[in-house]
């Protein structure tokens, strides 16, 4: 099994479907483009036995149709169902939910699913990491509520937990 380290690298993936939630905000039904841009900081949590946990509270997303806000995740990395990279490192599956706009009514809960992958080999401590994921609007409130889409995500955590996130989609909103 995977040191605690690769759970915190993994996240990455996830923290990208986040951003993708908050194009729901048009007064009728509209399936707009979204591109989204966000950074957090990842926090490890605990591990049992359906993998470890990874938190992000301070995530910061600013976007096209979506503006700007903040945005929290909760992910789970399977570390038990690690794979190779093909580079001599490993990579991992990842679900779990990240809500734009948090913190405030107008929230959009998204639901992640990818894999994250080490970049090249050696130790989880000191590599990056670069992952990939789907997501799917779960839920909406506010402005958000009856919203729609998905899209797919890409993330990047370097050694000092810092992630980037892109997420590119479709999201329609019903008001």
């Amino acid at each position: 099994m995977p040191s605690p380290p690769l759970h915190r690298a993994l996240l990455a993936p996830a923290l990208a479907v986040l951003a993708l939630g908050a194009t729901a905000g048009a007064a009728s039904a509209h399936d707009q483009r979204l591109v989204v841009r966000g950074d957090a900081t990842a926090t490890d949590g605990p591990c049992d036995a359906r993998g470890c946990r990874v938190d992000l509270d301070d995530g910061r997303f600013h976007g096209t149709p979506v503006g700007s806000g903040a945005y929290r995740a909760r992910l789970r990395i399977a570390v038990g169902d690690a794979f190779p990279n093909g580079e001599g490192g490993i990579c991992a599956p990842l679900e779990g939910r990240i809500v734009l706009g948090s913190g405030t009514p107008d929230r959009l809960v998204l639901g992640v699913a990818g894999d994250s992958c080490q970049d090249g080999s050696g130790p989880l401590e000191t590599a990056s990491f670069t992952g990939l994921a789907r997501f799917a609007v779960q839920a909406g409130t506010g402005r958000y509520a009856g919203a729609r889409g998905s899209g797919v995500a890409s993330l990047a955590e370097d050694a000092a937990n810092h992630h980037r996130i892109t997420l590119i989609g479709r999201v329609a909103a019903h008001r």
